[in-house]
């Protein structure tokens, strides 16, 4: 639990600086993939932020949005991500990339990445959620193939978890 005040919080007024000072989009939009990178998923580098990265992240977003819509015309907007490339070949790719694949190990890394480098506003939503129901759908086809077979310690074994057990009174 934060120890600031009700509105008081140095690492959000810290962020909010750092948004500001993006002008442009290509800066934005690079700014909020490496964001992404750095503080979301399981892959992240660092949870030095964990109690306000989702702030952080819908922030960075909303610049991003901005700019977007400052920066392409309507038709661009609709059909090409931050980064200028076409949604559906970006689309069309990942698909391409997730059917390649039978292992669900894989193929969760490839939605996980798919995630963190396309979410809007990077990508126009219609694409970004196509590719959801695709990716998503062949994720847990493959997740749920001998899902019941598997005792309790294999899966904490393949996901790598660490069982940590408390002692009863210490605190």
């Amino acid at each position: 639990m934060s120890k600031n005040g009700i509105h008081e919080n140095p690492v959000r007024d810290e962020w909010v600086q750092k948004i500001s000072q993006l002008n442009s989009l290509d800066k934005a939009a690079e700014f909020l993939l490496q964001f992404r990178m750095d503080h979301t998923t399981p892959f992240r580098k660092s949870y030095t932020i964990d109690n306000d990265y989702l702030w952080i992240e819908a922030k960075i977003e909303e610049r991003v949005a901005v700019l977007k819509a400052k920066a392409f015309s309507e038709a661009d907007f609709r059909e090409k991500t931050a980064f200028g490339e076409s949604a559906k070949q970006v689309l069309d790719a990942a698909i391409a990339e997730m059917s390649a694949t039978q292992d669900k190990w894989v193929a969760e890394k490839i939605h996980i990445q798919f995630r963190q480098r396309n979410k809007p506003p990077i990508m126009p939503v219609n694409y970004f959620l196509d590719a959801e129901r695709v990716l998503g759908t062949k994720l847990m086809e493959l997740r749920n193939l001998n899902y019941y077979d598997t005792s309790l310690a294999e899966l904490r074994q393949q996901r790598g978890v660490k069982v940590l057990h408390l002692q009863a009174g210490v605190a």
